[in-house]
Formats: structure tokens, sequence, C-alpha cells
């Protein structure tokens, strides 16, 4: 019996360590003073809320590889990934396989974004550097000028149309909108369904389940 209780005790010790593990094992990727947030091998998913005729629209984006390299002769940490665009009646179609992401350098002050992106800049690098990524976007997206406002970067064009980027404290679009006219053209948020809510995945229920078990076993036997 004693033996018994051991062994609940300790796997009780590992479902208080599980979320520790998972977020260190396969969590944000640092290297120097870059972290990338998003984990290798996971799908993050963004749905289309604007126009209407799009809901239920859906793009993906999962970080491949993250590694330190040199790119245009900077020491960086580079990011390839993969996106996929899912559209109602349409399926998924792959974007972008395994390519440059991007490469960034927090200390030197550096951020690049590959060519192809499409849709820029839905993870960035942390510590958050808006002033740094409102500059790529402004040259990459061919804005006029750019501005920021608590966690958002307003791209502004000719004419007052819009983009704007909105980010949480994670280094995460949250939430992109274009504005054409003084009207929502497009709306997309970030999806925070799916399985994040359960740190390392299966893994955590199969422990839960037995020490389900295993605490109805002990309940048991203190009533005999």
């Amino acid at each position: 019996m004693k033996n018994i209780k051991k062994v609940i005790i300790g796997l009780f010790i590992v479902l208080l360590f599980i979320p520790f593990f998972s977020h260190n094992a396969i969590g944000a990727t640092t290297i120097g003073a870059t972290t990338f947030p998003a984990d290798v091998g996971k799908t993050y998913t963004w749905k289309y809320t604007y126009p209407t005729q799009v809901k239920g629209a859906k793009l993906t984006f999962k970080s491949e590889s993250i590694e330190q390299g040199v790119y245009l002769s900077i020491d960086a940490l580079i990011v390839y990934f993969t996106m996929r665009g899912y559209m109602p009646g349409m399926g998924w179609l792959t974007v972008v396989d395994n390519e440059l992401y991007l490469a960034a350098n927090n200390t030197q002050n550096y951020l690049a974004f590959g060519d192809i992106i499409i849709m820029h800049a839905v993870v960035i690098p942390t510590p958050i550097n808006l002033t740094l990524v409102a500059e790529v976007l402004e040259s990459m997206e061919y804005a006029d000028s750019s501005s920021i406002v608590g966690n958002t970067i307003i791209l502004d064009y000719w004419g007052g149309d819009t983009i704007n980027f909105t980010y949480n404290t994670n280094g995460f679009l949250t939430s992109y909108e274009s504005i054409w006219d003084g009207e929502l053209e497009m709306k997309f948020v970030l999806d925070t369904g799916g399985d994040a809510a359960v740190p390392f995945g299966n893994y955590f229920l199969i422990f839960m389940v037995i020490s389900v078990i295993a605490l109805v076993y002990l309940k048991k036997q203190k009533i005999k």
C-alpha cells in the first residue's frame, strides 16, 4: 500500500511539471538575444472574419526549422516556414512550402522577411520591437508612412487607406485589417482554439487519466 501511494505521489509530481517541460522542450526558440515564439512543427491558424463571402477561410503558419546562421552578412536567427490557405468549397492550398520566413538579430536591430511572404509578419521575434517591424513592413508593403498605436502598426497609403497589424505580447498577429476608401475590405484574426490549451498533447491526458484512476483506487481502499 505504501508503494502504491509513492507511485501516485510521483504521478502528481510529473503532472505538476508537465507544463514546465512542455514549454521548454517544444516552446519558443532563442538564439542570442532573439526569440522566435512559434514552436517548430506546430501549426498556427488565423481565420477570416470579413468579408462574409469568405467566412470560414483560414490561413495557417508552421515553422519548419529555426537555426543560427548568416543572412546578408548578418549573424541571425533564421526561420523557414510553410503556409497554407483554406477556402470553403475549394479546400486547402499550400501557398509556401518550407521557404525562408525571416532572419532576425535583436542585438543588431535587424529584421528581414523572405521575398515570397504572403501576409507579412504573422509572427514576429521577441522581445518585440514594433518600431523595427513597422519600418520593415512600410518598405515591403509600399506604404507611404507608418505609425504605432498601442500594439497596432498602422500602414498609411495615399487617399487615407490603411492596413492595421495588431500583435499580442507573445509576438503573434492577433488581427489584420485592410481598410480602403474608409470601409473594411478584409480582416482575419488569430484562432486560439485547437489543442493550445492542453500542454504536452496526449501525454498530459494519459497522466491525468492514470492519476484519476489512482485517486479512485485510494479512496476505495480508505473506505474498506
